[in-house]
């Protein structure tokens, strides 16, 4: 009887056991595949930079600034940010595009940082100009170039075109070209949904395949009027990718035949 009573308490032991690997299991693999949130009406919150660095300088006339005739030239000339956390990747960079007005010139590189090797990389880099004279880069800032690569949420073509000009707005990193109004930019990584998009029913300015990795990106581009007025009621303390969207009347056709 007493053998009995034994191999039942052992069988039931077992049981739980497997059980308790089983419900294990579970759990990892609904961590590993337990899919990520939308990000259209997720809440989020960006610190406002004024671009104005006392160790740079944002006046043209600081004499912290030297003065080149060409912008290769000027590129070369790393001073002002090659103590910044962003430089990395700078030298292997490649550029995508530059803008410029009297004032201002931004080039923006695609690269792969050799500290961060899973994504790949945007960097905004600014000039200054000065009587037809470029300084020397005075700042520099990176994001990843595909959005859906976060943990957390995923994106769909009009979240990721927000949330670059959302970024590029708070930050100041948009050319102002006057008369035809602000310069906002971004990637995503579908050709045809890219190549539909359009903002208070403009096409973009252009589209341009940038197939430096081993996944192709559609960097987009387009000059938009009236922005001040459209973005007045954003606050970047606290508004959504759906905020966003609505206020650049952000529309695009969507390509359900592939996954993001």
């Amino acid at each position: 009887m007493k053998k009995k009573v034994k191999t039942i308490v052992k069988a039931i032991g077992i049981i739980i056991a497997v059980m308790a690997l089983l419900l294990l299991a579970l759990i990892i693999y609904f961590i590993i595949t337990k899919p990520k949130a939308d990000i259209s009406d997720i809440p989020q919150s960006m610190g406002v930079s004024l671009i104005n660095f006392p160790e740079s300088g944002t006046d043209g006339d600081n004499e912290k600034f030297k003065w080149y005739s060409f912008a290769k030239d000027a590129a070369k000339d790393t001073s002002l940010i090659e103590d910044s956390k962003y430089f990395a990747g700078y030298d292997t960079a490649e550029k995508i595009m530059d803008f410029e007005n009297d004032e201002q010139y931004m080039v923006i590189n695609a690269y792969k940082n050799p500290e961060n090797t899973e994504n790949d990389f945007i960097s905004f880099v600014l000039y200054h100009k000065q009587q037809g004279q470029y300084s020397q880069p005075y700042y520099i800032f990176t994001t990843w170039i595909d959005l859906n690569n976060d943990d957390m949420y995923s994106y769909d073509c009009d979240d990721a075109a927000a949330s670059f000009a959302a970024l590029e707005d708070a930050m100041g990193l948009t050319m102002d070209m006057g008369d035809e109004g602000t310069v906002y930019f971004g990637f995503w990584t579908n050709e045809g949904e890219t190549k539909s998009m359009t903002f208070a029913g403009r096409k973009t300015d252009g589209v341009k395949t940038v197939d430096l990795f081993d996944t192709p990106y559609y960097f987009w581009y387009i000059t938009l009027p009236d922005m001040e007025k459209r973005l007045r009621n954003i606050d970047y303390g606290n508004y959504t990718c759906q905020d966003m969207i609505d206020a650049l009347e952000l529309k695009y056709d969507k390509d359900n035949t592939t996954e993001k």
